[in-house]
């Protein structure tokens, strides 16, 4: 009996893969998006563009290593598959393996979980990182060293992906450090639990600062994002409001005065389509850079309030915006030549994938986008019921999370530019959260009502 439950938890484990990976089998080859060509020639150019940074080439190299780009989804459903079910067995511990693949099953219809993981992108780790980090911070002391070690690992490799991780993490681990400064009391240890996520912190971006060493020969955690910021001010109308301003004076001199009112409010339409931006040198030109870092740093002094208020806004515009499979669309044209060139085995695989003959998810969306949004409107109301309950696991599981879901719509809608993928990315944590919730107090309120039951059954028996 006892070689029964290892055989069991690897067909859960296998199964739940299955679930994760199956958008990508849907689609007969790996879902790709915009930034993926840079992200799958990484490891084979040693270049980098000069907005991205080299961490997901930590996972992107394994497609080269074995001659497949499957590999690199599949890595990443078995990821997911594995630290979803460490948090089941920390957060559900009754039968986790019976529990972990109807998740995984309702994480496949009710969120965009799988599509993140069986796509050629870093934001599969986003989720991924949050539930490392909560299973860490809450672990009861019964993991045992070599699941420390590789929740550590993993979360190590999630915080070196993406630069916005870093800042994930990081708010994270402030976070938990102020809470068990306030309340030492409520989660005695937590300080000491922390210790682990923090190695993987400073371990992820060291590790991410290096691998952009290899590929562009110096240590470094950012690239200079003034041109993207600069976007965002196009978009939300701050960088006209400012060259109002700053052109009538004669200094600084900023080329894109006459552009001004022509700008489009669209970030990605300036950053990618539009011919001022073009004329002045574009994401390489030194001009545009420089000019870029002059209207981002004088709208900011200019209108320091206004900056608060729009990064409020677009904060609350990320939050809601949840729909799937954002940006899967025929890329034939982008990553075709790429994909022949490095992976030629696997081109026409690609050219026959569904993803290349467009696909509509409307339909998709039109049951997933209302879910998400409720499931997310409900974990302030699961953290106010977890806290009326006294379960303290439950409080710091809901609390972690709801400090992502904020933290990321900050990081990705205020300090980036609002997409849906963004808060998609990790909207799927609302959807456990819920599960969760359910099994664990309504498993409780029927082991206490089985128990009053029997008590009232004993007391009338003569």
């Amino acid at each position: 009996m006892a070689q029964v439950a290892p055989l069991k938890l690897a067909i859960a484990l296998a199964l739940a893969t299955a679930l994760f990976l199956a958008p990508a089998i849907w689609n007969g080859f790996p879902l790709v998006y915009y930034d993926s060509v840079d992200y799958l020639q990484m490891p084979f150019t040693w270049q980098m563009p000069i907005y991205r940074t080299a961490g997901y080439g930590l996972v992107t190299i394994a497609g080269r290593l074995a001659h497949s780009l499957w590999i690199i989804p599949l890595l990443q459903s078995a990821l997911a598959a594995y630290v979803l079910y460490e948090a089941l067995r920390r957060f559900l511990p009754r039968q986790p393996e019976a529990a972990l693949v109807p998740v995984a099953g309702l994480l496949l219809l009710g969120s965009g979980l799988p599509w993140f993981t069986s796509e050629l992108m870093p934001d599969a780790f986003t989720g991924i990182l949050v539930l490392c980090f909560a299973v860490l911070v809450c672990d009861d002391g019964l993991l045992g060293p070599a699941r420390r070690i590789g929740l550590t690992a993993i979360l190590t490799l999630a915080v070196a992906v993406h630069t916005s991780h870093m800042a994930l993490a990081g708010g994270l681990l402030l976070s938990m450090l102020l809470v068990s400064l306030a309340a030492p009391g409520l989660w005695p240890g937590l300080r000491s639990r922390l210790k682990l996520p923090l190695l993987a912190f400073l371990a992820g971006i060291t590790l991410a600062a290096g691998a952009n060493d290899v590929v562009a020969g110096r240590f470094f955690l950012l690239q200079d994002n003034a041109v993207l910021t600069l976007g965002l001010f196009v978009q939300d109308g701050l960088a006209e409001t400012y060259l109002d301003h700053a052109c009538s004076k004669p200094r600084p001199k900023l080329d894109l005065c006459m552009a001004r009112h022509r700008l489009p409010h669209n970030a990605n339409m300036f950053l990618w389509h539009d011919s001022d931006f073009n004329r002045l040198g574009g994401w390489t030109g030194t001009g545009m850079r420089e000019q870029a870092r002059q209207i981002v740093r004088g709208a900011i002094r200019s209108y320091p309030l206004t900056y608060l208020w729009d990064s409020a806004l677009l904060t609350a515009q990320q939050l809601a915006m949840l729909r799937t499979a954002d940006g899967v669309a025929p890329m034939r044209y982008l990553i075709g030549d790429a994909i022949a060139r490095h992976y030629p085995r696997e081109s026409a695989a690609f050219l026959a994938a569904r993803q290349q003959h467009g696909a509509n998810f409307d339909g998709l969306n039109a049951v997933q986008v209302p879910l998400l949004w409720l499931a997310s409107a409900a974990l302030p109301l699961l953290l106010w019921l977890a806290w009326r309950r006294r379960d303290p696991d439950a409080v710091l599981l809901l609390g972690i999370m709801t400090l992502a879901f904020l933290g990321n719509a900050f990081v990705c809608g205020a300090l980036s530019n609002p997409n849906d993928r963004y808060q998609s990315r990790i909207a799927w944590l609302a959807v456990l959260a819920v599960a969760i919730a359910v099994g664990r107090w309504w498993g409780s309120d029927q082991s206490v009502r089985s128990e009053l039951a029997s008590d009232i059954s004993r007391s009338r028996t003569p």
